[in-house]
Protein backbone atom coordinates (compact mmCIF):
# COMPACT_ATOMS: atom_id res chain seq x y z
CA UNK A 1 0.00 0.00 0.00
CA UNK A 2 2.47 2.62 0.97
CA UNK A 3 4.24 1.86 -2.58
CA UNK A 4 1.25 2.51 -4.38
CA UNK A 5 1.00 5.65 -2.06
CA UNK A 6 4.29 6.65 -3.64
CA UNK A 7 3.54 6.12 -6.82
CA UNK A 8 0.41 8.59 -6.73
CA UNK A 9 2.41 11.33 -5.57
CA UNK A 10 4.94 10.70 -8.36
CA UNK A 11 2.61 10.61 -10.74
CA UNK A 12 0.99 14.34 -8.79
CA UNK A 13 4.58 15.39 -8.75
CA UNK A 14 5.05 14.64 -12.83
CA UNK A 15 1.66 16.73 -13.23
CA UNK A 16 2.67 19.35 -11.59
CA UNK A 17 5.55 20.02 -12.77
CA UNK A 18 4.90 19.53 -16.15
CA UNK A 19 2.35 22.30 -15.63
CA UNK A 20 4.65 24.80 -14.05
CA UNK A 21 7.52 24.25 -15.15
CA UNK A 22 7.36 24.78 -18.96
CA UNK A 23 5.27 28.30 -18.12
CA UNK A 24 8.20 29.33 -15.95
CA UNK A 25 10.20 28.93 -19.06
CA UNK A 26 8.17 30.46 -20.90
CA UNK A 27 7.81 33.61 -18.99
CA UNK A 28 11.80 33.78 -18.61
CA UNK A 29 13.06 33.43 -21.93
CA UNK A 30 9.91 33.98 -24.95
CA UNK A 31 10.08 36.48 -26.98
CA UNK A 32 6.82 37.83 -28.08
CA UNK A 33 6.43 38.21 -32.08
CA UNK A 34 3.89 40.68 -32.50
CA UNK A 35 2.24 40.73 -36.17
CA UNK A 36 1.59 43.51 -38.04
CA UNK A 37 -0.80 45.57 -38.92
CA UNK A 38 -2.31 45.81 -42.23
CA UNK A 39 -4.93 47.70 -44.22
CA UNK A 40 -5.87 48.63 -47.88
CA UNK A 41 -4.67 52.08 -48.70
CA UNK A 42 -7.74 53.72 -51.03
CA UNK A 43 -5.39 56.56 -51.73
CA UNK A 44 -2.12 53.82 -53.02
CA UNK A 45 -4.42 50.83 -54.00
CA UNK A 46 -1.71 48.82 -52.12
CA UNK A 47 -1.39 47.20 -48.35
CA UNK A 48 0.26 50.10 -45.93
CA UNK A 49 2.19 48.49 -42.78
CA UNK A 50 2.93 48.85 -39.40
CA UNK A 51 4.85 46.80 -37.90
CA UNK A 52 6.07 48.16 -34.07
CA UNK A 53 6.85 51.96 -34.62
CA UNK A 54 7.80 51.05 -38.36
CA UNK A 55 5.75 51.94 -41.25
CA UNK A 56 5.79 50.65 -44.74
CA UNK A 57 4.16 50.48 -47.99
CA UNK A 58 4.06 47.05 -49.83
CA UNK A 59 6.90 47.71 -51.79
CA UNK A 60 8.89 48.39 -48.25
CA UNK A 61 9.33 52.02 -48.83
CA UNK A 62 9.39 53.50 -45.10
CA UNK A 63 6.87 56.18 -44.18
CA UNK A 64 7.02 58.89 -41.30
CA UNK A 65 4.00 58.64 -39.20
CA UNK A 66 2.44 61.49 -41.15
CA UNK A 67 2.26 59.82 -44.40
CA UNK A 68 1.23 56.84 -42.64
CA UNK A 69 -1.41 58.67 -41.80
CA UNK A 70 -1.91 59.91 -45.05
CA UNK A 71 -2.18 57.00 -47.00
CA UNK A 72 -4.91 55.55 -44.55
CA UNK A 73 -7.29 58.91 -44.44
CA UNK A 74 -10.56 57.68 -43.40
CA UNK A 75 -8.76 55.34 -40.52
CA UNK A 76 -7.02 58.68 -39.49
CA UNK A 77 -9.45 61.47 -40.89
CA UNK A 78 -9.80 63.06 -37.15
CA UNK A 79 -5.80 63.65 -37.05
CA UNK A 80 -5.78 64.95 -40.97
CA UNK A 81 -8.67 67.41 -40.36
CA UNK A 82 -6.05 68.79 -37.35
CA UNK A 83 -3.47 69.04 -39.91
CA UNK A 84 -5.47 70.41 -42.72
CA UNK A 85 -4.60 67.92 -44.83
CA UNK A 86 -7.54 65.45 -44.91
CA UNK A 87 -8.61 65.57 -48.61
CA UNK A 88 -11.91 67.21 -50.04
CA UNK A 89 -12.49 63.59 -52.40
CA UNK A 90 -10.87 60.51 -52.70
CA UNK A 91 -11.73 58.56 -56.08
CA UNK A 92 -14.00 60.92 -56.99
CA UNK A 93 -16.23 60.65 -53.98
CA UNK A 94 -16.84 63.64 -51.57
CA UNK A 95 -15.89 63.29 -48.42
CA UNK A 96 -18.91 63.69 -46.13
CA UNK A 97 -17.87 63.30 -42.14
CA UNK A 98 -21.01 61.74 -42.01
CA UNK A 99 -21.06 59.17 -44.41
CA UNK A 100 -17.50 58.22 -43.69
CA UNK A 101 -18.63 57.63 -39.98
CA UNK A 102 -21.60 55.92 -41.17
CA UNK A 103 -19.31 53.21 -43.42
CA UNK A 104 -17.16 52.65 -40.61
CA UNK A 105 -17.15 49.21 -39.13
CA UNK A 106 -15.20 46.97 -36.94
CA UNK A 107 -15.83 43.10 -36.05
CA UNK A 108 -13.28 40.84 -34.05
CA UNK A 109 -13.40 37.39 -33.51
CA UNK A 110 -10.99 35.11 -31.52
CA UNK A 111 -10.99 31.25 -31.17
CA UNK A 112 -12.18 31.50 -27.78
CA UNK A 113 -15.37 32.97 -28.46
CA UNK A 114 -16.56 30.24 -29.83
CA UNK A 115 -15.01 27.38 -27.45
CA UNK A 116 -16.98 29.00 -24.30
CA UNK A 117 -19.73 28.21 -22.00
CA UNK A 118 -22.99 29.24 -23.83
CA UNK A 119 -26.11 30.53 -22.29
CA UNK A 120 -29.05 29.11 -22.18
CA UNK A 121 -31.63 31.42 -21.51
CA UNK A 122 -31.87 35.35 -23.42
CA UNK A 123 -33.38 38.35 -23.35
CA UNK A 124 -35.60 39.38 -25.96
CA UNK A 125 -36.48 43.03 -26.42
CA UNK A 126 -38.89 44.69 -27.73
CA UNK A 127 -38.09 46.19 -31.03
CA UNK A 128 -40.90 49.27 -31.44
CA UNK A 129 -40.88 50.27 -27.96
CA UNK A 130 -41.35 53.82 -28.98
CA UNK A 131 -38.73 54.76 -26.04
CA UNK A 132 -35.36 56.33 -26.93
CA UNK A 133 -33.54 53.53 -24.85
CA UNK A 134 -33.55 50.00 -24.60
CA UNK A 135 -35.34 48.35 -21.55
CA UNK A 136 -34.06 45.49 -20.22
CA UNK A 137 -37.39 42.75 -20.11
CA UNK A 138 -38.90 40.70 -17.07
CA UNK A 139 -38.33 37.19 -18.87
CA UNK A 140 -35.83 34.98 -20.58
CA UNK A 141 -36.67 32.76 -23.61
CA UNK A 142 -35.24 29.53 -23.94
CA UNK A 143 -35.72 26.96 -27.13
CA UNK A 144 -35.90 23.43 -26.17
CA UNK A 145 -38.79 21.40 -27.55
CA UNK A 146 -40.77 24.43 -27.78
CA UNK A 147 -39.91 28.12 -27.52
CA UNK A 148 -40.67 29.33 -23.59
CA UNK A 149 -40.08 32.57 -22.01
CA UNK A 150 -39.60 32.15 -18.13
CA UNK A 151 -40.03 34.90 -15.68
CA UNK A 152 -36.91 36.43 -14.31
CA UNK A 153 -38.61 36.98 -10.70
CA UNK A 154 -41.08 34.00 -10.15
CA UNK A 155 -39.11 31.41 -12.60
CA UNK A 156 -42.66 30.24 -14.12
CA UNK A 157 -43.44 29.75 -17.76
CA UNK A 158 -44.53 32.73 -19.59
CA UNK A 159 -47.65 30.44 -21.12
CA UNK A 160 -49.31 32.71 -23.51
CA UNK A 161 -46.55 34.54 -24.60
CA UNK A 162 -45.01 31.26 -25.32
CA UNK A 163 -47.82 29.61 -26.80
CA UNK A 164 -48.15 32.38 -29.31
CA UNK A 165 -43.90 32.46 -30.79
CA UNK A 166 -43.99 28.47 -30.59
CA UNK A 167 -46.99 28.17 -32.90
CA UNK A 168 -45.42 30.88 -35.29
CA UNK A 169 -42.52 29.53 -35.12
CA UNK A 170 -44.33 26.31 -35.94
CA UNK A 171 -46.10 27.51 -38.82
CA UNK A 172 -42.67 28.72 -40.45
CA UNK A 173 -41.74 24.68 -40.25
CA UNK A 174 -38.80 25.40 -37.84
CA UNK A 175 -37.94 21.99 -36.25
CA UNK A 176 -37.04 22.15 -32.45
CA UNK A 177 -34.88 22.19 -30.37
CA UNK A 178 -32.28 25.09 -31.57
CA UNK A 179 -29.09 24.51 -32.15
CA UNK A 180 -27.43 28.27 -32.13
CA UNK A 181 -29.04 31.33 -31.07
CA UNK A 182 -27.37 34.21 -31.50
CA UNK A 183 -27.83 37.75 -30.79
CA UNK A 184 -26.36 40.64 -28.89
CA UNK A 185 -28.47 40.25 -25.48
CA UNK A 186 -27.20 44.04 -24.33
CA UNK A 187 -29.29 47.28 -24.19
CA UNK A 188 -25.97 48.39 -25.46
CA UNK A 189 -26.77 48.98 -28.48
CA UNK A 190 -28.63 51.17 -31.09
CA UNK A 191 -31.40 49.03 -31.76
CA UNK A 192 -32.96 45.75 -31.17
CA UNK A 193 -32.92 43.16 -34.23
CA UNK A 194 -33.22 40.24 -32.11
CA UNK A 195 -31.83 37.15 -32.87
CA UNK A 196 -30.59 34.46 -35.67
CA UNK A 197 -31.36 31.19 -34.60
CA UNK A 198 -30.53 27.60 -36.68
CA UNK A 199 -33.04 24.42 -35.62
CA UNK A 200 -32.44 21.31 -35.11
CA UNK A 201 -32.30 20.42 -39.17
CA UNK A 202 -29.77 23.25 -39.64
CA UNK A 203 -32.50 25.75 -41.09
CA UNK A 204 -31.57 29.61 -40.40
CA UNK A 205 -34.53 31.93 -38.70
CA UNK A 206 -34.64 35.77 -37.66
CA UNK A 207 -36.71 36.16 -34.27
CA UNK A 208 -37.05 39.41 -32.81
CA UNK A 209 -40.49 40.82 -31.36
CA UNK A 210 -42.26 43.69 -32.99
CA UNK A 211 -44.99 45.42 -30.53
CA UNK A 212 -45.31 42.07 -28.60
CA UNK A 213 -45.82 40.01 -31.03
CA UNK A 214 -43.64 37.64 -32.70
CA UNK A 215 -41.67 38.33 -36.19
CA UNK A 216 -40.31 35.40 -37.52
CA UNK A 217 -38.52 34.79 -40.90
CA UNK A 218 -37.34 31.91 -42.52
CA UNK A 219 -34.25 32.26 -44.35
CA UNK A 220 -33.43 30.76 -47.71
CA UNK A 221 -30.13 28.50 -46.95
CA UNK A 222 -28.58 26.61 -49.82
CA UNK A 223 -29.04 22.90 -49.37
CA UNK A 224 -25.72 21.33 -47.33
CA UNK A 225 -24.81 24.21 -46.08
CA UNK A 226 -24.61 24.33 -42.48
CA UNK A 227 -23.68 27.20 -39.74
CA UNK A 228 -21.29 25.96 -36.64
CA UNK A 229 -20.66 29.79 -35.18
CA UNK A 230 -22.89 32.80 -35.87
CA UNK A 231 -22.00 36.53 -34.68
CA UNK A 232 -24.35 38.88 -34.49
CA UNK A 233 -23.29 43.05 -35.36
CA UNK A 234 -25.10 46.38 -34.93
CA UNK A 235 -22.87 49.11 -37.29
CA UNK A 236 -24.19 52.26 -38.28
CA UNK A 237 -24.73 51.25 -42.36
CA UNK A 238 -27.13 48.52 -41.23
CA UNK A 239 -26.49 46.61 -44.31
CA UNK A 240 -26.41 43.15 -42.70
CA UNK A 241 -27.18 41.42 -39.34
CA UNK A 242 -24.70 39.00 -38.63
CA UNK A 243 -21.45 36.74 -39.90
CA UNK A 244 -21.79 32.96 -40.21
CA UNK A 245 -19.29 30.56 -40.10
CA UNK A 246 -19.98 28.07 -42.31
CA UNK A 247 -18.89 23.95 -41.05
CA UNK A 248 -16.91 24.18 -44.31
CA UNK A 249 -15.17 27.44 -43.13
CA UNK A 250 -16.52 29.82 -45.26
CA UNK A 251 -17.77 33.01 -44.07
CA UNK A 252 -20.78 34.20 -44.57
CA UNK A 253 -22.87 37.23 -43.74
CA UNK A 254 -26.78 37.73 -44.20
CA UNK A 255 -27.80 41.37 -45.31
CA UNK A 256 -31.02 43.14 -43.74
CA UNK A 257 -34.25 43.50 -45.24
CA UNK A 258 -33.20 40.89 -48.70
CA UNK A 259 -31.85 37.82 -46.15
CA UNK A 260 -29.63 37.28 -48.83
CA UNK A 261 -26.61 35.61 -47.70
CA UNK A 262 -23.26 36.69 -49.06
CA UNK A 263 -19.60 34.43 -49.26
CA UNK A 264 -17.19 36.03 -48.46
CA UNK A 265 -14.22 35.02 -51.02
CA UNK A 266 -12.22 33.82 -48.10
CA UNK A 267 -10.71 29.71 -48.34
CA UNK A 268 -10.13 27.82 -45.55
CA UNK A 269 -10.52 29.92 -42.42
CA UNK A 270 -10.06 28.11 -39.04
CA UNK A 271 -12.22 29.40 -36.23
CA UNK A 272 -10.68 26.97 -33.81
CA UNK A 273 -7.11 28.83 -33.86
CA UNK A 274 -7.06 31.60 -36.10
CA UNK A 275 -8.37 35.41 -35.24
CA UNK A 276 -10.44 37.01 -36.99
CA UNK A 277 -10.65 41.09 -38.00
CA UNK A 278 -12.27 42.64 -39.80
CA UNK A 279 -12.67 46.84 -40.90
CA UNK A 280 -15.18 48.03 -42.84
CA UNK A 281 -14.56 51.98 -44.73
CA UNK A 282 -16.25 54.24 -47.28
CA UNK A 283 -14.50 51.94 -49.67
CA UNK A 284 -13.15 48.44 -48.72
CA UNK A 285 -13.44 45.61 -46.45
CA UNK A 286 -10.24 44.54 -44.74
CA UNK A 287 -10.58 40.94 -43.61
CA UNK A 288 -7.38 39.82 -41.56
CA UNK A 289 -6.64 36.64 -40.59
CA UNK A 290 -4.23 36.12 -37.56
CA UNK A 291 -2.54 32.46 -37.05
CA UNK A 292 0.09 31.50 -34.99
CA UNK A 293 3.26 32.27 -37.45
CA UNK A 294 1.56 33.99 -40.22
CA UNK A 295 -1.15 37.16 -41.42
CA UNK A 296 -3.43 37.31 -44.56
CA UNK A 297 -5.29 40.29 -45.04
CA UNK A 298 -8.03 40.43 -48.15
CA UNK A 299 -9.41 43.79 -48.99
CA UNK A 300 -12.83 43.34 -50.79
CA UNK A 301 -15.05 46.09 -52.13
CA UNK A 302 -18.22 47.51 -51.34
CA UNK A 303 -19.90 44.71 -53.22
CA UNK A 304 -17.77 41.63 -51.35
CA UNK A 305 -15.40 40.93 -54.41
CA UNK A 306 -11.67 40.62 -53.68
CA UNK A 307 -9.49 43.55 -54.88
CA UNK A 308 -6.45 42.46 -53.25
CA UNK A 309 -4.25 40.26 -50.63
CA UNK A 310 -1.29 40.62 -48.87
CA UNK A 311 -0.02 37.56 -47.30
CA UNK A 312 3.29 37.04 -44.70
CA UNK A 313 4.57 34.53 -42.34
CA UNK A 314 7.23 34.42 -39.86
CA UNK A 315 8.82 31.83 -37.32
CA UNK A 316 6.49 29.93 -34.99
CA UNK A 317 7.12 29.83 -31.15
CA UNK A 318 8.96 26.02 -31.66
CA UNK A 319 10.70 27.30 -34.42
CA UNK A 320 12.62 30.24 -32.92
CA UNK A 321 15.48 29.94 -30.83
CA UNK A 322 13.64 29.63 -27.33
CA UNK A 323 11.58 27.04 -28.85
CA UNK A 324 14.37 25.00 -30.14
CA UNK A 325 16.30 24.84 -26.62
CA UNK A 326 12.85 24.20 -25.03
CA UNK A 327 12.20 21.05 -27.71
CA UNK A 328 15.95 19.11 -25.91
CA UNK A 329 14.71 20.04 -22.04
CA UNK A 330 11.01 19.21 -22.05
CA UNK A 331 9.35 15.98 -23.78
CA UNK A 332 5.80 18.25 -23.56
CA UNK A 333 3.64 20.36 -21.61
CA UNK A 334 0.46 20.18 -19.54
CA UNK A 335 -1.22 23.39 -19.57
CA UNK A 336 -4.68 24.50 -16.88
CA UNK A 337 -5.55 27.05 -19.73
CA UNK A 338 -5.33 27.37 -23.15
CA UNK A 339 -5.22 30.34 -25.69
CA UNK A 340 -8.19 28.95 -27.94
CA UNK A 341 -10.60 28.33 -25.22
CA UNK A 342 -12.27 29.88 -21.85
CA UNK A 343 -12.46 26.17 -20.85
CA UNK A 344 -10.09 25.35 -17.35
CA UNK A 345 -9.17 21.85 -18.29
CA UNK A 346 -5.84 19.59 -19.10
CA UNK A 347 -4.04 20.36 -22.12
CA UNK A 348 -1.86 17.91 -23.32
CA UNK A 349 0.87 19.16 -25.96
CA UNK A 350 3.78 17.20 -27.43
CA UNK A 351 7.26 18.74 -28.15
CA UNK A 352 7.67 18.55 -31.48
CA UNK A 353 10.56 16.49 -32.56
CA UNK A 354 12.91 13.80 -30.41
CA UNK A 355 15.37 16.13 -29.52
CA UNK A 356 14.02 15.80 -25.69
CA UNK A 357 15.36 11.88 -25.96
CA UNK A 358 18.97 13.40 -25.16
CA UNK A 359 18.21 14.57 -21.85
CA UNK A 360 16.46 11.61 -20.77
CA UNK A 361 18.62 9.21 -21.10
CA UNK A 362 21.26 11.50 -19.82
CA UNK A 363 18.64 11.98 -16.36
CA UNK A 364 18.19 8.14 -16.53
CA UNK A 365 22.45 7.75 -16.54
CA UNK A 366 22.56 10.76 -13.82
CA UNK A 367 19.73 8.67 -11.61
CA UNK A 368 21.94 5.29 -12.08
CA UNK A 369 24.75 7.49 -10.53
CA UNK A 370 22.73 8.55 -7.77
CA UNK A 371 21.73 4.91 -6.87
CA UNK A 372 25.20 4.05 -6.89
CA UNK A 373 26.15 5.91 -4.47
CA UNK A 374 23.35 4.81 -2.80
CA UNK A 375 24.15 1.29 -3.12
CA UNK A 376 21.03 -0.07 -3.65
CA UNK A 377 19.85 -3.14 -5.84
CA UNK A 378 19.38 -1.47 -9.37
CA UNK A 379 16.40 -4.05 -10.70
CA UNK A 380 13.92 -2.87 -7.54
CA UNK A 381 14.30 0.48 -9.44
CA UNK A 382 13.50 -0.39 -12.57
CA UNK A 383 10.23 0.94 -12.86
CA UNK A 384 11.72 4.81 -11.61
CA UNK A 385 13.99 4.25 -14.70
CA UNK A 386 11.53 4.20 -17.12
CA UNK A 387 9.35 6.80 -15.64
CA UNK A 388 12.35 8.84 -16.17
CA UNK A 389 13.11 7.41 -19.73
CA UNK A 390 9.49 8.16 -21.00
CA UNK A 391 8.75 11.91 -18.67
CA UNK A 392 12.27 13.44 -18.33
CA UNK A 393 13.23 16.37 -16.44
CA UNK A 394 9.49 15.59 -14.88
CA UNK A 395 10.29 12.20 -13.66
CA UNK A 396 13.55 12.92 -12.60
CA UNK A 397 12.98 15.28 -9.80
CA UNK A 398 9.34 13.65 -9.24
CA UNK A 399 11.30 9.79 -8.04
CA UNK A 400 14.03 12.02 -6.29
CA UNK A 401 11.77 13.77 -4.47
CA UNK A 402 9.73 10.64 -3.44
CA UNK A 403 12.43 8.49 -3.28
CA UNK A 404 11.96 4.56 -3.41
CA UNK A 405 12.98 3.77 0.12
CA UNK A 406 11.00 0.46 0.02
CA UNK A 407 14.25 -1.91 -0.96
CA UNK A 408 17.63 -2.13 0.96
Amino acid sequence: MEKISRYILVLVAILTFSIFLPDFYWKLFEKPNRSPFVLYSCIDKDFIIQQGRNRYDNKGNKLTRKEWEEKLPLLNMRQLMIYGLFPDSINGCIMDPHEIGLNKSFFRFKPKDMNTPQAHLFPLFESESGRVKIEMPQDFFRITKRMEFVDAKTNSVIKNKSRMFTAVLQKRGFAFPAKLIAGIPTTRKSCDEGYIVTDSKDQLFHIKMVKGHPYIQKVKVPKGLKFKYIACVDFRDKKYYCYLFSQKNEIYILTQDEYDLIKFPIKDFQPKKEELRIFGDLFNYNVIRLGENYTQVVALDKEYKKVAEYNKTWLSRAERKEGKVFSYIFPAQISMFNKYSDYINFYYAKTKGFNWIILNLLLVFGHFLILKRRKVIFKNHLIDFSIILITGIYGFLAVNLFQNKFFK
